[in-house]
């Protein structure tokens, strides 16, 4: 497959028309990125309040 930047880029828009040309033979073979659900980060973790009155004070426990 030739590219215009084969011949010899002299500018970006040769290098862009590089992306374009490539681009238009590899479309049948790329994924589509935004149909692949991303994974959710995980979900802030709720201490209950009788757990939090338990523990209350136990970071000064033994010092």
């Amino acid at each position: 497959m030739a590219v215009p930047s084969d011949i010899e880029p002299t500018s970006i828009i040769d290098l862009v028309e590089d992306c374009r040309e490539v681009s238009s033979v590899l479309a049948p073979y790329v994924i589509d990125l935004t149909k692949i659900p991303t994974p959710r980060s995980p979900l802030p973790f709720q201490v209950p309040a009788g757990a939090a009155e338990a523990l209350a004070g136990y970071d000064f426990y033994g010092s």
